[in-house]
């Protein structure tokens, strides 16, 4: 009766633990890609902006990401511009995740890193990349400063800053003669309430490191590469 009752317990167990693995395959991935289209025909090397968000977060249906430029100067291959794609926010369990999220991109010739732009604690993350229209971001004070690499050998300088009540989330790198800054704020509330979450979305920025194009300045914005 002893040894009946113990195989009946463990066959129960098997089928309990098969159950929960079903449920887990089921569920599907736990995150998804989140694309910001990468700017063409421009003095660096267009590439795409990706990073993971959890699953169940998504943009209202039919919004779009827009994109805004500002003449930062203007030489002899024209105008020299600023872009800002800012990405409609994410919304999740009927809440915003994140309030507001936005790339920017300027053309930065000859540097190889964003490390060539001295350390990280020199840098004032909410005033050196042009972000702009992200309210209490330059008032606020950096929280957190970490430098990463990815599988590709791309070097990010992040910061989490905090102004009292927003929490805002920056990566900055180089890539292809193009300096990248991306920024996320979210209620400071929330942050820390799911503050795991929303670091995990920062360290999943990714932005390949490509070599800067060896055409002249007028191929790079004028011609299809």
């Amino acid at each position: 009766t002893t040894t009946t009752t113990t195989t009946t317990r463990r066959r129960a167990l098997v089928a309990l633990v098969a159950l929960a693995n079903a449920r887990r395959a089921n569920a599907g991935p736990a995150t998804r890609p989140f694309v910001v289209d990468a700017v063409k025909n421009e003095r660096w090397v267009a590439v795409d902006a990706t990073f993971e968000v959890p699953a169940t977060w998504a943009n209202r249906p039919g919004q779009r990401a827009r994109v805004d430029k500002y003449v930062l100067y203007t030489d002899t291959y024209g105008p020299n511009y600023r872009y800002t794609t800012t990405v409609p926010k994410l919304l999740g369990d009927g809440e915003a995740k994140i309030d507001q999220l936005a790339l920017v991109v300027v053309s930065r010739e000859g540097l190889e890193s964003v490390g060539d732009l001295g350390t990280i604690e020199k840098i004032d993350p909410a005033r050196a990349f042009g972000v702009e229209g992200f309210e209490g971001l330059a008032a606020s004070e950096v929280a957190k400063a970490s430098v990463r690499e990815d599988a590709g050998k791309q070097t990010y300088y992040q910061w989490e800053l905090f102004d009292g009540q927003h929490r805002f989330l920056m990566s900055a790198c180089v890539s292809g003669g193009g300096l990248y800054c991306w920024v996320a704020q979210i209620d400071g509330a929330r942050f820390d309430a799911d503050a795991e979450t929303y670091r995990a979305v920062l360290d999943s920025v990714n932005i390949p490191l490509v070599e800067e194009s060896r055409n002249d300045m007028s191929s790079r914005i004028y011609e299809t590469r």
